[in-house]
């Protein structure tokens, strides 16, 4: 039986289970990519003890030289695969990486030995364990009619979740307030679910709970409110731990530009002057949400 040989220098297998996990869920958090790749030598059974070490050797500095400060390398347990994690990247640019190292290792006469192929995963959820996600690139390169520099692809992980979203509606006018509601309960907006609560005044939006979730919130309320108005309600949000979570949407009679800058300096995303377009309300409430996609 031939001993595994692993090289030294850089993380191991079980060193990165821990790392990974914090990866994966600032996936989620920040709603950017992660994206696996996974190497395996191809006929590396062929090779002496001796060989392997030496090629071993050769392909950890390879990669190590390729890959950027903010990418995690390391190797699996068996000695015949390594992994990179690339942090906020797309599948698009893993792949634009494994064809630019292989024309190298292709071209380079000191690389003429040394024969890979390719697997890649885009994380863009958080319900794919370490162990999992080894096993299924391993299966991948497994497959022993796949060719030597091709690329494989595992994409069960690629869609990002739905996420849900707490929309408060503060208005006053009973019939407007309604009109909002329906409108946004009928919003289509790829990858979040919208949660439409409505208040008649501040204060009974500060007596609910709603905001004090940790889900983002979307609120869309009148300056000028009973109990409460819409500058104090700012004001409530803005100094609260969390209060980056929050999107405000300020409704206003008063075509002012004081007014607004004033809105603005407190801290609303955006200012709409009544009467205004429901369309323009829903275009602008959908870039935003775009934004955070992105």
């Amino acid at each position: 039986m031939s001993k595994l040989i692993v090289a030294e220098g850089f993380m191991q297998e079980h060193e990165v289970k821990g790392y990974f996990e914090i990866l994966r869920e600032s996936v989620i958090r920040s709603r950017l990519t992660m994206t696996a790749v996974f190497f395996k030598l191809a006929n590396s059974s062929q090779d002496t003890d001796i060989e392997r070490n030496q090629v071993n050797n050769q392909i950890s500095a390879f990669l190590k030289s390729k890959i950027r400060k903010t990418d995690l390398l390391f190797q699996l347990a068996d000695g015949v695969h390594w992994g990179i994690f690339f942090l906020q990247s797309s599948d698009v640019e893993a792949k634009a990486f494994l064809k630019r190292i292989f024309a190298i290792l292709k071209q380079e006469r000191e690389f003429k030995h040394i024969a890979l192929k390719a697997s890649i995963t885009e994380i863009r959820s958080n319900n794919v364990s370490f162990e999992t996600l080894i096993d299924k690139n391993k299966q991948k390169l497994e497959n022993e009619e796949q060719p030597t520099w091709s690329i494989e692809q595992v994409t069960d992980y690629s869609v990002q979740p739905t996420e849900q979203v707490k929309v408060s509606v503060i208005e006053q006018n009973a019939i407007f307030r309604k009109v909002l509601e329906t409108t946004l309960h009928h919003l289509d907006i790829p990858h979040f679910n919208l949660e439409v609560s409505t208040y008649e005044d501040g204060y009974s939006f500060l007596q609910s709970s709603s905001y004090k979730t940790g889900h983002m919130h979307l609120i869309v309320m009148n300056d000028i409110l009973p109990r409460k108005n819409g500058l104090e309600i700012l004001h409530t949000l803005r100094n609260m731990p969390n209060e980056k979570k929050f999107i405000i949407y300020m409704m206003s009679e008063r075509n002012s530009e004081s007014v607004a800058l004033n809105a603005y300096e407190g801290g609303v995303d955006e200012y709409i002057v009544k009467p205004f377009n429901l369309r323009l309300l829903e275009a602008k409430i959908k870039r935003t949400f775009a934004r955070f996609w992105l």
